[in-house]
């Protein structure tokens, strides 16, 4: 017995080094960027693509991730519901307190806590596959010029915020300026500078332009997407933060 769990330990080591080794091969280096006019000038050309203005003025948002996490996004107010497994999270952004459920049972401390903690790491996460566009020029980041594929692109780093601070992305737009792809060099990703599509886009208000599906090493697709001016316009009337 304990000489076929030395060998079982051993074939599960090389495997590992296999990995890592091939893990080591693929990734590729962050390029490196050159700051200044012209990146400035290519965000300029893509936020007037996308429409950031009707973003910016957007004051409601609701989705749902992979069919499994649904969300209600009132951006005016910082407030969020996410909904999956069972499980149903309100809180504020800006100070995560809010109020937790599991098959309607409020939760307590630690519990609520907890909750809100996940729901926040899940709409980090997730609304980044439906807004980073968006993002371009949100506070500490740093946009620049590189060269991928014999092709000028957008380098942005995010210095700070949402739940993976320092992680780098670059753009690749079409002959629009509308964002078809990006290469990732992000902290919860080994390999460095996979490719995922930008893809789907859809018009919402105000000729607001958002991607719904993403193909990679992953597919990825957002769906019911709703964008209004209040929480009621998108949700049936309703508003699900009165008790907050």
């Amino acid at each position: 017995m304990k000489k076929i769990i030395k060998i079982s330990a051993f074939i599960i080591l090389i495997l590992i080094s296999i990995l890592f080794g091939f893990l080591y091969i693929v990734s590729e280096p962050l390029p490196v960027g050159q700051k200044g006019i012209k990146a400035e000038e290519l965000t300029d050309k893509i936020q007037l693509a996308i429409n950031q203005k009707a973003w910016d003025s957007t004051a409601t948002v609701s989705f749902s991730f992979r069919g499994s996490h649904h969300y209600l996004w009132d951006k005016k107010r910082n407030l969020v519901q996410v909904q999956w497994d069972g499980k149903k999270v309100q809180y504020d952004t800006q100070t995560l307190e809010g109020r937790a459920y599991d098959n309607d049972t409020e939760l307590s401390d630690p519990k609520k806590i907890a909750a809100i903690k996940k729901a926040n790491d899940y709409f980090n996460n997730d609304s980044f596959w439906l807004i980073a566009p968006f993002k371009l020029r949100d506070a500490g980041t740093t946009r620049s010029i590189v060269m991928q594929d014999n092709q000028e692109a957008l380098l942005i780093t995010y210095a700070s915020g949402g739940s993976t601070p320092g992680d780098s992305y670059v753009w690749f737009v079409d002959q629009n300026y509308m964002p078809k792809a990006w290469r990732m060099w992000v902290s919860i990703i080994p390999v460095g500078g996979l490719e995922t599509t930008w893809e789907n886009w859809k018009i919402f208000q105000n000729n607001l332009k958002i991607a719904t599906s993403h193909k990679g090493l992953i597919d990825l697709k957002l769906e019911d997407v709703k964008t209004g001016q209040s929480i009621e316009e998108i949700n049936n009337g309703i508003d699900p933060f009165t008790d907050l």
